[in-house]
Parts: C-alpha cells; structure tokens; sequence
C-alpha cells in the first residue's frame, strides 16, 4: 500500500489501542509510516459561508490526538474508503498519486452522537529536507456524518476473496512473464497461507500487539506485498493487446477490490466499539 494509506491504517490501529487503554510510545517520529514525515498534525476545519475556510489546531502529533479522542468520548476509528468514480480516471490508475485511489478516510464516533470524519493532506514542504522528511501531513477534521452500521466484516472471508484474487493475477502474471510482479503476488500469497508466521511487507508497526489477531497482522502484511499499483513502473503502466487485455483489466480490477476492502476489514479490526 502506498505511504498515506499505510498510515491512515496505522493510526486508525494505533488510535483503537488508546481507547482500549493501550499506553504507547510515541507515533511520531518513530513509526515506519512517519519516515518521510516532517510532522504529522490535526486540525478542524470550519467553513464559512463566505471566505476561506479556517483550520483550528488540535494536536501537533499523533499522541496527542488519541488523548484527544479519549477525552472526547470517542468509541473507536473506523477506516473508510469511498469510491471516487472520476470519469476520467479509475481508482485504480489513480492510486499511483497522492489523493487518489478513492477517499480514504477516518470516522471517529461517539454513542449516540454524530461521527467526525477526519482526511488526510499530505504536502511537500522541502525537497532536500534532512533525512528526507520532505512531507508535513495535516489531518482534518472536515465534517459530521451519521455513524455507518460496522457491519460483521469476516477477516477470514476477507482472507478468501483476497487470496482468490491474488491466485488469478499471480497465474496472468506468470503467464506473459511480469517476473517482479510474479513475486510480489507469490510473497503475498506466502503470507496469507502461513497464517500471518511469514511477512515481508515494509511497514510492521501497522498494529499494536494484542489489539488486532494475527490474522489481521497477516492481511495487512499480505497487502503490502500485493500493492502493485502505484509509482514509476508500476502493474498500471503494462498493456496487452485483445483478450490480454479484458483479462489484465478484469484481474487487476479483482485485485484492486479485494485489497481496498481487506485493508479496511483488517484495519477496522482493531476496533473494539460499535457506533450505535
């Protein structure tokens, strides 16, 4: 998964622990999702009816943030996505750029209350920044919305679909020899059929020990290895010609799905609440 998705995870995971009385260390700067983070903020953003819109600080880092939310009452995060459907642009194709993909986002809520949604923006404040930290990433809380039904999401019917998915674009893969993808989708596959034991994924501080099962730890290890879609190079640059194509199309779209989907199930695991 890519940089700001892998840490909406992250703190969606982290945040969970906190209101289930987790004591963590801090997010920030340690966490592998803030290695290229200078900071790592939250703000509310108000719109008036007329001017721009105002940003009010809420904390200066992740820590923070989740005291915040303990103190707010808030019951749990949940990892949310929403399709973009720009007709100009697939989600898939999209998810190489910062900002596409769909609209990820997080939905804190309260009982009996109306939940914050909180998104991302990620800017580039200095190229040559020391130690690379060329990102500030700013999370606002931009509106209430009426709390989503959670649902009884299945990480093992997660895990299924995921797995069948990866099956079908590791055999296409194999197929007109994309070696480097092959072996992205076999470590992935590898991961999902030892349970979780065998991980390869960049980020393993997604989670906090004990919050989420191991099954959990797994998919989100497993997506990691799966995202291929974006950067210079990536799955979304090949081509093929007639029923190639249909097929890589249809495979890669599976893929892309089954990912959205089991990054939020596995993620929202670690949510302990329910929205009522």
């Amino acid at each position: 998964m890519n940089g700001p998705l892998a840490q909406f995870v992250a703190l969606t995971c982290h945040a969970n622990a906190v209101l289930r009385g987790h004591s963590l260390p801090p997010f920030f700067p340690g966490n592998s999702t803030c290695r290229f983070c200078d900071w790592v903020k939250f703000v509310t953003v108000s719109k008036p009816i007329f001017g721009k819109a105002r940003e009010t600080p809420v904390a200066d880092n992740p820590n923070d943030w989740f005291q915040n939310l303990k103190t707010a009452g808030i019951l749990g995060i949940r990892l949310s996505c929403t399709p973009q459907n720009d007709p100009g642009i697939s989600d898939r194709m999209s998810s190489a750029f910062v900002g596409g993909g769909g609209s990820w986002a997080m939905e804190a809520f309260q009982d009996r209350a109306k939940s914050a949604i909180w998104l991302s923006r990620w800017q580039v404040w200095n190229q040559n920044a020391p130690e690379r930290r060329i990102w500030r990433v700013d999370y606002g809380r931009v509106s209430e919305a009426s709390p989503r039904a959670a649902g009884n999401a299945s990480l093992e019917l997660a895990r299924n679909r995921f797995r069948s998915a990866l099956a079908e674009i590791h055999a296409f893969s194999e197929k007109h020899g994309c070696g480097g993808f092959t072996a992205c989708f076999s470590r992935a596959m590898e991961t999902l059929d030892s349970d979780g034991v065998k991980r390869h994924g960049y980020h393993q501080d997604l989670a906090v020990d004990g919050v989420v099962s191991s099954l959990a730890e797994g998919l989100l290890d497993a997506a990691q290895s799966a995202w291929v879609f974006g950067g210079m190079g990536s799955w979304n640059d090949m081509g093929f010609e007639g029923a190639d194509q249909r097929e890589y199309d249809r495979v890669s779209q599976q893929l892309f799905t089954a990912l959205n989907d089991t990054i939020q199930i596995a993620a929202n695991a670690s949510c302990a609440a329910r929205a009522t």
